[in-house]
């Protein structure tokens, strides 16, 4: 069991740690994570993978100086990434092991360093990955029926439009004009030829 599901000495009433990290997730984000996964703990630091209901985050904690005292509260962070849904790509994500074993995550222009761990960059690429997949699909598929009568709805008004626009009869009327300005001015260019149709 790591710090961030450990539950209290017993006898004692303090909370997990994840408590204190959706704390911050509510805090900063306004949201609650779905999901915390730890990448590395001591007793100086923490630093988890968090999953929230539209992101995922990559978050570097560190202790408060007497956070072995403190019931709540505890941690203070340091650095994190945090990568949005909606600019997320599928393999966007990089991880890289650098020279001195640290893990470098990046997203676009963003990066955070995370300690050396015996687990493969890989592996924390892939949980990112995994979940912002899964939320995807989640946004994508309608909650429930009247969402779904309502995308109906949409896309038959969309049709509807691209129908109209698409009508024909428009373009009969706009062929009728071309062709009688093309005779007017056919007439305009050759003024003679006009006349020598009327005397025959």
């Amino acid at each position: 069991m790591n710090k961030v599901e450990e539950a209290a000495p017993q006898g004692g009433t303090m909370q997990p740690l994840s408590h204190d990290i959706a704390e911050w997730c509510d805090e900063t984000w306004g949201q609650n994570p779905l999901e915390v996964l730890e990448w590395f703990e001591d007793d100086e630091m923490v630093q988890v993978f968090i999953k929230l209901p539209r992101s995922v985050l990559v978050a570097d904690f560190l202790f408060k100086d007497n956070a072995i005292n403190m019931k709540r509260d505890r941690i203070e962070i340091r650095h994190h990434l945090h990568i949005p849904l909606d600019i997320w790509n599928p393999g966007s994500i990089q991880a890289t092991r650098i020279s001195d074993g640290r893990v470098r995550f990046r997203h676009r222009n963003s990066d955070i360093l995370l300690a050396a761990k015996m687990r493969a960059p890989e592996w924390g690429k892939n949980v990112l990955e995994d979940w912002l997949m899964s939320l995807r699909g989640e946004q994508l598929r309608p909650k429930d029926k009247n969402q779904r009568v309502a995308s109906i709805k949409r896309i038959k008004e969309i049709v509807n439009r691209n129908l109209h626009s698409a009508s024909l009869e428009g373009i009969k009327d706009d062929l009728h004009l071309i062709n009688l300005r093309i005779n007017s001015a056919e007439i305009g260019l050759n003024p003679f030829e006009s006349t020598l149709q009327e005397a025959e």
